[in-house]
Order: C-alpha cells, then sequence, then structure tokens
C-alpha cells in the first residue's frame, strides 16, 4: 500500500492508492486550482499582506505590479507499505518555484470610498509531474493569467494615517479567467467579504482583519479546497518623515467545509493538511511622495495547501500622496509673536514685555500697578498707601491697627479700642491696672481698691490709716485697724488684727504643740477674729496662709512642719465658717525668715503665720513687710524646750 503524506511547512497532496484497501482502489484523477496563496493587499497600501486602507484625502489613485515568488507551494509525499509491514516514502515536488506578478491600479474617491482590481500574471512554475496514477497535478508550462480580482473597500470610522483607530469593510470578488490546469484558477467564481481595523499611534502603523472567502469545493485527493476563513494583522514602525514603513505581517487561514470522501470525516477546519500561514518582514519606502517601493520576505506556517516553504515580494507602484500644505505659523494670541517662539502662546504680550520671556507680559501678580521686576512685594498690593521707600509695597502696619508704622508710637501693639490720644497708635495705659484707664483715672498711678471714690473715677475712697476700711465708715480712721462686722468696732485694732501692707497681721502668735501641727486653744480667739476680718470683708477673695520656721532643725523636716502647721490652720478656718475656696496653705520652713536667726527674739519672730491677701492683687510695694517695720504673729511652740528640727 502506498499513501500521501504532508510534508512540515509545505502544502499538502495526500492519496491512497494501491490495491490493499478497497475503499481507495479507484482514486479520483484531480486538476489543479487557484494555488498562489498571496493575495497583494490594495496598490498603494503599505502593508503586503493586511490592508492599511488609504482614501483620496491621501492619494487619488496608484497603480503597480507586485513580483511573488514562492518555493515549492505544492509538495507531494508517498509512502509504500510492503508485505512484512514496513513503509518506505519519496517526495515528489509538484510546483517547486512558482514566480507570479500581480498588476494592480486603485482610486479613491468622497474621501470614503476605494476601489481596486488586481490581475495575477504566472510567468513560472517549476517542478515535477505527480506520478502516473496519483493525479494529473504538475507545473504549468508557460505564462498563465489568473483570475482577475475586483475589489472595494468602505471607511466606516476614523483614517487609519490620522488616528489611533479606524474601521472599515470591504469585499473582493474573481473572475474566473484563468485555468485549473496553469494552477491559476479554481474555474469558479468566488466572493470574499471582509473586515478591517486599522490605525497610526506615534510611530506606529497597525492593521488587523478578517475575512471569509466563499470558494466551490475541490477535492484533491486529502485536501479540502472549499470556503476559507482568513485573519491578517501587520505592525509597522514608521520613520523617515513618514516615509519608511517597516515591521512584521502575518495572515493565518483554515478550510471552513468537511473533509473529501475517503479522508476522514467530520470539518476539516483547522486539521492538518487544512490551515496554515504565512509570517513575513516587510518594508515600504515613499520616493519623493510619488513612487512607493516594498521589500518582503517571509517563511510558511504549518501545512496548509499552497502554503510554500518560503516566500519574497518586490513591490514597484506609482502613488503620489496628497500631503496636507503646512499650517501657517499660528499667533493665537494676535501678539506678532508667532506660537513656536511665544512663551505664553494664550495670552498677549501687551505694551509692556517681559524682556526675559518672549510674548510674554511683564507680570503683576498682586495686580497693584507695578510690575514684578519692579515689585518688592510681588504678592502684596501697595493699595492706596503705598510706600514711598520699598516700590510696590504698601506702608507697614505690624500691629495691624490701621496705624501705619512710620505714624506708630507702639509699632508691635494695637491701639486697640481705646487709643492714646497723647500716642499715635498706642492703647491708653492703665498703670495701676485697677481697669480705668489712665486718661480717665483721677489716680493714674493709686489703684481704686475694693471701694472706688464714686466721685473721683479711678481713685479709691480715703483711706488715711490704710486699714482697707474708708474713712467714712472707719471709727478709728487714723489707727489701723481691721473690717468687722460691729460698725462701732469697724477699721479699729480690736481683737489683735489690723490690715496693712496687703495682709492681715495678727499681733499675737498662734502656738502649737511642740513639733505638731495641733493648734493650742489658747490661739482660738485670734483665729477667731481672723475670721471676723475675712466675714467682713467680701472683697477678699482669696488669702494665702503662709506658715514658716526659725532655722534650727533638719531643713526639709521644717519645711514639712510649716507647712502642715498652715494647713492646720487653713482647716480650722474652714471649720469656722470661711469657705475653703478663698484660701490656700503653703510652708516655707526657714527660707523666708523676717530677721537674724542668732538671737531668740529673732528667731522668735521668724516663727509665724502669716495671711497674705492674693486676690484682689495688692500693689507690689506692699507684698512684702519689711523686717524693720512688721510685727507679725508667731508659731510659737509650748512646753519644754527640746532640740528637736523645727
Amino acid at each position: 500500500m502506498k499513501t500521501l503524506k504532508p510534508r512540515r511547512n509545505y502544502a499538502v497532496l495526500a492519496a491512497l492508492l494501491g490495491s490493499i484497501l478497497p475503499s481507495v482502489a479507484g482514486a479520483q484523477t484531480v486538476t489543479g486550482w487557484a494555488l498562489d496563496r498571496y493575495e497583494p493587499t490594495t496598490t498603494g497600501d503599505v502593508f503586503f499582506m493586511s490592508e492599511h486602507p488609504w482614501y483620496s484625502s491621501t492619494r487619488a489613485f496608484s497603480v503597480g505590479i507586485v513580483a511573488d515568488y514562492a518555493a515549492n507551494p505544492l509538495v507531494l509525499r508517498q509512502e509504500f507499505a510492503a508485505a512484512d509491514g514496513s513503509t518506505t516514502s519519496t517526495t515528489t515536488n509538484i510546483v517547486s518555484g512558482q514566480f507570479v506578478g500581480h498588476l494592480g491600479a486603485a482610486f479613491s474617491f468622497l474621501d470614503r470610498v476605494g476601489l481596486g482590481v488586481s490581475m495575477p500574471m504566472s510567468f513560472y512554475q517549476g517542478g515535477t509531474a505527480s506520478p502516473a496514477g496519483t493525479s494529473s497535478l504538475g507545473p504549468a508550462s508557460g505564462v498563465g493569467v489568473g483570475d482577475l480580482r475586483l475589489g472595494a473597500r468602505v471607511r466606516l470610522v476614523g483614517h487609519s494615517d490620522r488616528d489611533p483607530i479606524s474601521l472599515h469593510v470591504g469585499a473582493n470578488l474573481w473572475v474566473p479567467i484563468g485555468s485549473r490546469s496553469n494552477n491559476t484558477s479554481d474555474e469558479n467564481v468566488r466572493f470574499e467579504p471582509r473586515l478591517t481595523l486599522a490605525g497610526r499611534a506615534s510611530i506606529i502603523r497597525w492593521s488587523a482583519g478578517a475575512a471569509f472567502q466563499v470558494r466551490g469545493n475541490i477535492d484533491a485527493v486529502n485536501l479540502a479546497i472549499g470556503n476559507e476563513l482568513r485573519f491578517n494583522a501587520a505592525i509597522g514602525f514608521v520613520a523617515l518623515d513618514d516615509n519608511l514603513t517597516i515591521g512584521p505581517e502575518a495572515y493565518v487561514f483554515s478550510a471552513v467545509r468537511d473533509l473529501p470522501a475517503g479522508h476522514g470525516q467530520g470539518s476539516a477546519s483547522f486539521q492538518t493538511g487544512q490551515w496554515g500561514g504565512e509570517l513575513m518582514l516587510g518594508a515600504h519606502y515613499l520616493i519623493a511622495d510619488t513612487v512607493l517601493v516594498g521589500l518582503g520576505g517571509g517563511v510558511g506556517l504549518e501545512r496548509g495547501y499552497g502554503i510554500p516553504a518560503g516566500r519574497g515580494l518586490l513591490s514597484v507602484a506609482y502613488a503620489p500622496v496628497t500631503r496636507e500644505a503646512p499650517a501657517a505659523p499660528g499667533d493665537r494670541d494676535h501678539d506678532g509673536v508667532l506660537d513656536r517662539d511665544d512663551i505664553c502662546p494664550d495670552t498677549p504680550q501687551g505694551p509692556h514685555p517681559d524682556p526675559s520671556r518672549r510674548g510674554c507680559p511683564l507680570l503683576d501678580t498682586d495686580g497693584d500697578g507695578v510690575y514684578d521686576n519692579e515689585d518688592i512685594c510681588v504678592t502684596v498690593p501697595q493699595g492706596e498707601h503705598p510706600d514711598p521707600t520699598r516700590r510696590g509695597c504698601p506702608l507697614p502696619d505690624s500691629d495691624g491697627d490701621g496705624v501705619f508704622d512710620p505714624d506708630d508710637q507702639c509699632v508691635t501693639t494695637p491701639q486697640g479700642e481705646h487709643p492714646d490720644p497723647d500716642r499715635r497708635g498706642c492703647p491708653d495705659g492703665d498703670r495701676d491696672h485697677d481697669t480705668v484707664l489712665d486718661h480717665g483715672d483721677v489716680c493714674p498711678d493709686v489703684h481704686r481698691g475694693p471701694f472706688p471714690d464714686p466721685a473721683r473715677v479711678g481713685c479709691p475712697l480715703p483711706d488715711r490709716d490704710h486699714d482697707t476700711v474708708p474713712d467714712a465708715t472707719d471709727a478709728c480712721p487714723d489707727v489701723p485697724g481691721a473690717p468687722s462686722e460691729i460698725p462701732a468696732r469697724n477699721g479699729c485694732p480690736v481683737g489683735g488684727v489690723v490690715m496693712d501692707g496687703g495682709r492681715i497681721n495678727i499681733l499675737s502668735p498662734v502656738f502649737f504643740d511642740t513639733d505638731r501641727d495641733t493648734i493650742k486653744p489658747q490661739s482660738f480667739p485670734i483665729l477667731s477674729r481672723v475670721a471676723d476680718v475675712l466675714r467682713a470683708s467680701g472683697f477678699i477673695r482669696r488669702i494665702r496662709i503662709e506658715g514658716h520656721t526659725d532655722d534650727r532643725g533638719d531643713h526639709d523636716h521644717n519645711v514639712d512642719l510649716s507647712n502642715r502647721r498652715a494647713i492646720s490652720v487653713m482647716r480650722w478656718l474652714t471649720e469656722h465658717g470661711i469657705d475653703a475656696t478663698r484660701m490656700e496653705a503653703q510652708g516655707f520652713g526657714p527660707d523666708r525668715a523676717i530677721t537674724s536667726n542668732q538671737t531668740v527674739v529673732g528667731r522668735a519672730r521668724n516663727r509665724r503665720v502669716e495671711f497674705v491677701i492674693l486676690d484682689p492683687a495688692q500693689p507690689e510695694n506692699t507684698m512684702t513687710q519689711s523686717a524693720a517695720t512688721a510685727d507679725p504673729g508667731e508659731i510659737r511652740d509650748t512646753g519644754s524646750r527640746r532640740r528637736t528640727p523645727r
């Protein structure tokens, strides 16, 4: 038995011949078909295998020729089976070489419709006729005409060489004027609708398409020639002022019909020997915007019928292009400076052009009429009061009070709601801190105190003995005393308590148990008098009870002891009706002595309790009591004298 098998990468014939299998004993004799698989794109396109459509805005017409040589497009391989089961094979290059010239012409109108025609001429076919009894296939012996192809295409969306993507539809019609015996025709009409996508993006041209060819069935041994599905694609890199396009191209086809009788059952689509393709590198160059030349070469893929081992193409076309005339140099802002030279193409340079920025006006960022190149304060308008010493700047007003710094005697202090009439830009002062401004204060250096004089704004009611009790209600106006709820005692030194120097001074000591914070009962009367004074002095909002010791003993122990004793006094006053929020307690130990600790008398004076008025604040010169004038109460221990820390 002998069989015909395909040769990889060559087009294929296979037949089953011999006497062993009855089903193939009477194999049909077959003749040729339109063998050349290469169908040139419309004359003037920049790809060989995939359309990149052009229309009348690009060129009106083109004529040209493509020289096409295919190596081994038709090969017969025979296998012979011996009685012992072994096989041998022979290969016959039925068409070992085919040279075809494709004459073409095309034109376009309405910048949307393109028409084309292509006439193939087979100039040479070399090879060996198939062996007797296998088929009647063989190379043509002379020049033959192929089927005339008529084509049309329509642009639906975009332009292939202007837009990133465009869409086109078209169709080809083959008029059978060739001959099967010359391998140039099926001797049947063929029709092929197709769809093309193409575009241009920067230096890239690209194309992709799909087509379906309606073709009459021809059974050539094992080959299912008939309807075909075809896909193609190309991508080209553009250079040399858009004249050169170079890149890879490819197409793939498959038969779309059933397998021939005796060679299997079912669809032939993408079966071995029934499909294939070609991959090529192609280049086109446009000379002087008129003549388009092309050169390409590639190899066959798979075993489809008509697929050569290799193919070479050379094209020449007269295809003059219509290039848009260069646009006149633009001047969008009409300032006389062309856009290509204009740094500010949308902003007129105006009557004051910027010498450092061609075509731009001088900037005035703050819009104050002083251009930035002269403006010391570029982002701050000079306003209604420009600074004569700083071009483009407003007069400064550092404190923001509306009085400019050159006229402001208090540059960093706002004049506020009550300006000083004698000092421009300054607020009115309050030297005695009594909230009465100096220019309205009859006594600007004397605090008006808790009892202001209604007849003299900013002044206290007269208090000759300075005991916080005004003379008008002071039962002892010339002798310092302390406030009392009893009118006859108000302002008199009754009970050993005197208001003086911002303090409630006690004239009797507070006694504690030795080295303890327990108050002796004998001190209750003086503390009761302090409580009476606080109740009668509602204007005193807060006092500090201070505990002090002499310097004998451990320092830290004395501080702690004095603090605990001050707290004990505060606790006692709270228990006797004085609001705790009006008081605070603190011990200072020996750190605030008012006299020397070198004598018994000095140490006795340093051991003391003091009641310091905090609120209302007292004048600074009355807050510190000197040793020469002070006669404070003492913190005094009773009982036997011990050398223990104080």
